[in-house]
């Protein structure tokens, strides 16, 4: 027979177990929270390597490639960035080399070079590709898209196409809108980039902007005729990590 004593030791014991359970789902919410807060920084920390590589390679250009920034002898404290100073390098010879071939050709006045923040882009004036409503390439076109070919295939970059129209409608079977218009036109550049020499397909992708994003105003034909275009691309590594998903 227990004596009161004997029952209130029991119901201490058991109160004493209880706590112990509640102390152990503390702590097991605790852990996960901790972890659900160190996988939301690794996402961030990812996000801010390209923002960071884009910023260093920006400062590299504006001081003609003589920043410090991205060119320590030393192991880069962010993955993939050792390789910055010589990238930028190879990224400029690379233009140079685009003008060159462009100038040489005599169509400076129908497609231009230069850099931005993503990389190296070339823009070809669409009625310099393609006959009106059409995305058939010229002969003459190929031929300019091989010379081409053959600067972009000194890099191993990713190389983005990407195609525009003006605001002129579009209805046709073969293109319903101005969508499937500079899509097919982005394509068929793809089709003769990939064929030539040196030029991995994998580097390869296209976009279609439609009459979006225009450079000049679509009220007169000489705007209209400059936003009906193709750029090509080359794209930074950094960048390529996040716009193709080719990173490590």
């Amino acid at each position: 027979m227990n004596t009161l004593w004997e029952k209130d030791d029991e119901e201490g014991a058991g109160n004493e177990g209880g706590g112990m359970m509640r102390w152990l789902l503390t702590y097991a919410d605790l852990i996960t929270l901790l972890l659900a807060f160190f996988i939301i920084l690794y996402a961030m920390s990812r996000n801010q390597e390209v923002k960071f590589a884009m910023v260093s390679q920006a400062l590299a250009q504006q001081f003609d490639s003589k920043s410090v920034v991205g060119s320590s002898p030393g192991p880069s404290i962010i993955n993939g960035l050792s390789g910055t100073h010589a990238e930028l390098a190879s990224m400029n010879h690379l233009q140079n080399e685009l003008q060159q071939a462009i100038a040489a050709k005599g169509l400076a006045n129908q497609v231009s070079v230069g850099s931005n923040g993503r990389g190296v882009e070339v823009s070809l004036n669409a009625s310099l590709l393609f006959p009106p409503g059409s995305a058939r390439i010229s002969l003459q076109a190929q031929a300019l898209l091989e010379t081409l070919g053959q600067a972009l295939k000194t890099v191993p970059n990713d190389i983005e196409v990407a195609g525009y129209t003006d605001s002129t409608p579009i209805r046709t079977v073969q293109y319903p809108s101005n969508w499937q218009l500079s899509a097919a036109r982005a394509a068929n550049v793809v089709y003769v980039l990939a064929h030539v020499p040196g030029i991995m397909p994998q580097r390869l992708s296209i976009a279609a902007f439609g009459r979006y994003h225009p450079v000049a105003s679509n009220q007169t034909a000489q705007g209209r005729q400059q936003n009906r275009r193709v750029n090509i691309l080359v794209l930074y590594s950094q960048v390529a990590q996040v716009a193709i998903g080719n990173g490590p």
